[in-house]
């Protein structure tokens, strides 16, 4: 009776026995990997589990890794986090709208017919004197126009128009010789570049220093619920395979 094989034995005589052009492209389908599966790019949830898969394998050895390896992740890396901005921005900015979003259109409307109320009496007055007072206090009116549309989107409204005392009958003078806000200078000085810059100055982003110092405030607020919510997202990726070359 023969000696049986051990399983290495017989797996060598086998590779032997191979022709090598053969070998070789078993090899290369053995080492080929899937496709990875395409970032679905309307998903922020998505977005932000593969940056932060980027970012531990940039983190983990970035020296195995080839340089073209590296400069594509790097690259993905940046566009994610764009991304992730973008969508932090708009859903912050729509926040921002709806709060003062009253606010700024009584404040508009009111503007509005204390306007009209003084183009009806400069188009009455004779006196030169009431008649520059008047254009003087109808600019007043045009700018808290533009101030309560153009008022950036991403900051605090800070509103115009105190409310009268109880009893006290609303008069345009009261409202237009009471102290503007600095936003308020800095809008009629942006007038006179046009609509596109007030536009620009409308959708403006806070300095990056400001959202510093908010995220940090937010972040000692929720730190516990970060934490939770960070453990739960791994969790998901360990579950999913999360790979990268897959």
């Amino acid at each position: 009776m023969g000696v049986k094989r051990s399983r290495s034995e017989a797996q060598a005589v086998g590779d032997d026995s191979i022709h090598p052009s053969r070998k070789r492209a078993r090899d290369e389908r053995s080492h080929k990997t899937k496709p990875r599966k395409a970032v679905d790019l309307e998903n922020n949830t998505a977005i932000k589990k593969r940056a932060r898969a980027i970012e531990r394998l940039l983190a983990h050895d970035p020296e195995k890794l080839p340089a073209h390896k590296k400069r594509e992740l790097e690259r993905e890396l940046a566009a994610h986090k764009r991304r992730i901005a973008d969508a932090q921005y708009k859903k912050i900015r729509s926040k921002m709208i709806s709060k003062y979003h009253m606010v700024r259109f009584f404040e508009r409307k009111k503007a509005i017919r204390i306007a009209k109320q003084l183009e009806k009496k400069l188009a009455q007055a004779t006196n030169d004197d009431e008649i520059a007072k008047l254009r003087e206090d109808l600019h007043k009116a045009q700018v808290d126009i533009d101030y309560a549309i153009y008022y950036p989107f991403m900051e605090p409204y800070i509103s115009l128009y105190a409310k009268p005392a109880e009893g006290e009958e609303e008069k345009a003078a009261q409202y237009l010789h009471t102290e503007r806000p600095p936003m308020w200078a800095l809008i009629e000085k942006t007038r006179e570049e046009g609509k596109k810059a007030l536009e620009r100055l409308q959708n403006r982003r806070p300095a990056e220093d400001a959202e510093d110092e908010g995220a940090q405030d937010d972040g000692k607020k929720n730190s516990k619920k970060s934490k939770a919510k960070k453990k739960k997202e791994e969790e998901e990726e360990e579950e999913d395979g999360g790979g990268f070359f897959e």
